[in-house]
This record gives structure tokens, C-alpha cells and sequence, in this order.
């Protein structure tokens, strides 16, 4: 087969298994997130395989024991907290929905029926009963077989190492290898530093939130702090969403410390995020992340919306480095042909 046959197989090949992956994208969500997780920790297992002679897939078992571990010691640590927070917020939703349904005959007649969906849509939500119950079994049964084909797919990802991707680029030609190897060290270097610094942003911003609205006193402060960590994966939309919620949270809470009324704690906690975003902004995101991505915040935007859009929870949370990969790609073709052009 001559070289340029070849190529066009390859790319044939290629476009077919991508139209494959589009059509089959509902079941790819425990393998991508495997993927992910073998990328974050795939310097760890080659740490410790190096450095203390294990075989990888003995390291492999170590960073899960050690992963068990802490998963298991941090529920043992916040179980109890989280449990009561928890139970009291299903209290406080259950007497907002009370409140919300006698004070709906002085709403106004346009805003009645949207009420109304919302309290029977939390309602639904809340009730448990036999057959519901029986409902879920189907969900919690899927639930647990894609936790365990993410188990044995992220395993065979940290097992195989840079192995595996090798074993691809052998498939191309030997002038073509070079550039693919050359393009996916580059997007390596931008999916590192974002992963890192993505993991290391949920981890500050729980943090901070979690001391300050228990110094001022907010009810469900671990719950809001943790799901406003985990809300700086979106860009721009989470943290906006996060302080949103955190505000309505701790003025419906109606208590807090330093004497504070339900308006002056909701504004309170407005500043706190606002302070955290200008702190990240200035100080954390540019020495931690760097310009990684390079785009414009208008480009993450749509690319937050069109990732949502396209495959819900998953887009929004690799909207940004895919985007940023495309961005690699880009940059690294027009500089090949502009070197082209110049010779």
C-alpha cells in the first residue's frame, strides 16, 4: 500500500470511528470520565512504578487503595455533618414548598401556573413511595454498572501508560508519527495544566466558602461549599450560579452570626464570592492555571452552552479543554503552513 493510500485508509478510518463515537455517545460518559482520570493520575502510577520498582499494575492497586482510603476516610469525617445538613434542608424545602402553596391566591394571575409547576415538580422529587421506589431500581442498577465499567476502564488506561498511545501512532506513517507526536505533546501540556489547576481551584474554593460562611454563621455551609467548588468546572456560568444559590440559601436560612438580618447575611455572602472570583482573577488563576486555554471569554462561553447543549453535564465539564485542544490543533496548522509558505 503505497503512502498515500495509506494515509487516506487512515483518515477514512478515522472519520468512520468518530461518526461511530457521535452515534453511540450516551454510552461513552464511565469511559471518558475513566479517561480523565487515568490522564490525572497516570504521573502518579509512573512515580510510583519508577521509583519503588513496582510492576504498573501493582501501582495501579496502590493508588486505588489509597484513593479508597481517603474517599472513605473524608465520608467517615463529614457523613454525620452532611447527613444533618441534608435532613434539615429537606425540612426547610419542605416548609418553603407549605408557604409558597397558601400564599399562591396573592401571586399574580401570570406567575400562578409557573408556582404551581415548580411546587408539584419538588413535590414529586420529595415523596418516596413503593412504586417510585421500584422506578429507580432501573436508574440505581445503570448507576452501579457504569461505576464499574469506569473501574475496569480507568485500570486499563493507567495500565497501559503511554504505551497505548504509542501503539496508535505506529499505525501512521513515519513523517506523519513525528507531527502527531509533537501535536499531542502540546495538547498534553495544555490538558495538565488545566487539569491540575482545575483540581486544585475546587479544592481552594471549597475551602475558603466552607470556613467563611461557618463563621458567619450560614446554614448548610459544607453542602454550599463543596457545590460551589465543584461549580468552578463550568466557567463563568458555575460560580455565578453558585453564589446565586448560596445568597437565597442563607437569606431563607434566616439565622446567622454577628447579629445580621436575612437581607444584610444574603449581601454578606454576595461579597464573599465576589471577593473570592476578584481573588482567583488576580492572584490564583494566572501563577496556577496560566493563560492555558488562550480564549476569549465569549469563545468559553458558547462553548459552555454548546457543550451542555450537546451532551448535558459531560459537555459542560469538557467543554473548555476541548476547546483549548481545537485551539492547539489550529495554531499548530497554521504555523505549519505558514513555515510551508515561507520555504
Amino acid at each position: 500500500m503505497t503512502l498515500r493510500l495509506r494515509s487516506v485508509f487512515l483518515i477514512v478510518i478515522g472519520l468512520f470511528v468518530l461518526w461511530f463515537l457521535f452515534i453511540e455517545r450516551a454510552i461513552l460518559t464511565p469511559f471518558v470520565i475513566a479517561a480523565i482520570f487515568a490522564y490525572i493520575f497516570n504521573p502518579v502510577v509512573s512515580f510510583f512504578s519508577e521509583k519503588f520498582k513496582l510492576p504498573r499494575t501493582l501501582s495501579v492497586a496502590v493508588i486505588y487503595l489509597i484513593l479508597i482510603f481517603i474517599f472513605v476516610g473524608t465520608g467517615i469525617l463529614f457523613s454525620q455533618r452532611i447527613g444533618e445538613e441534608t435532613q434539615e434542608l429537606r425540612h426547610e424545602v419542605y416548609a418553603l414548598t407549605m408557604t409558597a402553596k397558601n400564599q399562591i391566591n396573592n401571586m399574580p394571575v401570570w406567575l400562578r401556573p409557573t408556582v404551581v409547576d415548580i411546587l408539584s415538580t419538588v413535590e414529586k422529587t420529595s415523596t418516596f413511595s413503593y412504586p417510585s421506589a421500584f422506578s429507580v431500581f432501573p436508574q440505581v442498577f445503570s448507576r452501579i454498572f457504569g461505576f464499574i465499567i469506569f473501574l475496569f476502564s480507568a485500570f486499563y488506561f493507567l495500565q497501559g501508560g503511554r504505551g497505548m498511545v504509542d501503539k496508535i501512532l505506529n499505525y501512521f506513517p513515519h513523517n506523519y508519527r513525528i507531527e502527531l507526536d509533537i501535536l499531542l505533546r502540546k495538547i498534553n501540556s495544555v490538558l495538565v495544566s488545566y487539569l491540575r489547576g482545575q483540581l486544585f481551584l475546587v479544592f481552594f474554593v471549597s475551602l475558603v466558602l466552607f470556613v467563611a460562611l461557618t463563621i458567619l454563621g450560614v446554614k448548610f455551609s459544607l453542602i454550599l461549599a463543596v457545590f460551589s467548588g465543584f461549580a468552578e468546572i463550568v466557567p463563568i456560568i458555575g460560580p455565578i450560579v453558585a453564589g446565586g444559590v448560596a445568597a437565597i440559601v442563607a437569606y431563607l436560612g434566616g439565622t446567622a452570626n454577628f447579629g445580621l438580618d436575612p437581607f444584610q447575611i444574603a449581601i454578606a455572602v454576595i461579597v464573599i464570592y465576589f471577593v473570592l472570583r476578584q481573588i482567583q482573577d488576580y492572584f490564583i488563576t494566572p501563577y496556577v492555571m496560566g493563560k492555558i486555554t488562550k480564549l476569549h471569554p465569549l469563545v468559553i462561553l458558547f462553548a459552555v452552552i454548546a457543550g451542555e447543549h450537546s451532551a448535558g453535564i459531560l459537555g459542560l465539564i469538557l467543554a473548555v479543554p476541548i476547546a483549548g485542544i481545537l485551539m492547539v490543533i489550529f495554531e499548530y496548522s497554521l504555523e505549519k503552513i505558514t513555515h510551508h509558505e515561507a520555504q
